[in-house]
């Protein structure tokens, strides 16, 4: 399996992954032409992409949904909820409702190299979903966006060999910032985002020798990439690979599928 994280943050969010005959989007909040880019440079065909999966409507995970699907005229997911509660969204950002396919949450999608099961997350958008799915042998699990773990999370967490888990916000850096008290509320409240601890906290105990995490979504006002690296470097057991991708950053990943 190849991956790509194009990009994370609050900046644009948008996450590749391909066996080399089918690919998968999950979320595009970046500009058609930089997609497209960082898929040549990376060797991924665009005529191998299946179908893109949104976590959510907020634009930094969507903004570039409408010019994909014009161009490419594939498939985008989302839970049935999004769909019937943002519909104004939608037609905002020009996202071409023909194209638009739903599932229910419990639902698996089949396509061609991929099995897909969204869960629900918590998050100030309806219908907010995060996704484990299975390719060449081997569970991914990515979950972004989210102001508490749902509790389903913990068990598919478990079942992935490789995982993109937010970790936004510093506690400290948050409560002591400039930020007003009710965006402070927002963010670290149930429907906001997960802080470091949390996000740690869950990849330690979800993980074992030969896993893959990577945290993403972090805040550029709230949080310090070397926080999140030094408490993954004290609390996750060696063994287990850690990558803290940074706002904006672009990164290159590979997995064989194979037991370590």
């Amino acid at each position: 399996m190849h991956y790509l994280v194009i990009t994370t943050g609050s900046c644009g969010n948008c996450y590749i992954f391909s066996t080399g005959r089918d690919s998968i989007i999950i979320d595009d909040g970046v500009t058609y032409k930089k997609i497209t880019e960082k898929m040549a440079e990376h060797e991924i065909p665009l005529d191998t992409v299946r179908a893109l999966f949104l976590t959510h409507l907020h634009p930094d995970h969507s903004k570039g949904v409408g010019v994909l699907q014009r161009k490419l005229g594939i498939p985008v997911y989302v839970s049935n909820i999004s769909a019937e509660r943002n519909e104004s969204i939608m037609v905002k950002q020009k996202i071409e409702k023909t194209l638009i396919r739903t599932y229910d949450f419990g639902d698996t999608v089949t396509l061609p190299g991929f099995s897909i099961y969204p869960f629900p997350t918590s998050h100030d958008s309806d219908g907010s979903a995060g996704y484990v799915f299975c390719a060449e042998g081997i569970n991914f699990f990515l979950m972004t966006d989210t102001g508490i773990i749902p509790e389903e999370a913990w068990e598919l967490a478990r079942s992935a060999r490789v995982k993109f888990i937010e970790s936004n916000y510093d506690e400290e850096m948050l409560e002591n910032g400039m930020y007003p008290q009710f965006l402070k509320n927002r963010i670290s409240g149930r429907y906001g985002h997960l802080s470091n601890r949390d996000a740690i906290e869950f990849a330690k105990e979800t993980s074992r020798l030969g896993d893959s995490l990577y945290f993403v979504h972090l805040s550029a006002n709230n949080n310090i990439p070397d926080i999140v690296r030094n408490l993954a470097r004290k609390e996750i057991p060696s063994g287990i690979f850690c990558k803290v991708c940074e706002r904006g950053e672009m990164f290159e990943g590979f997995h064989d599928g194979k037991e370590e």
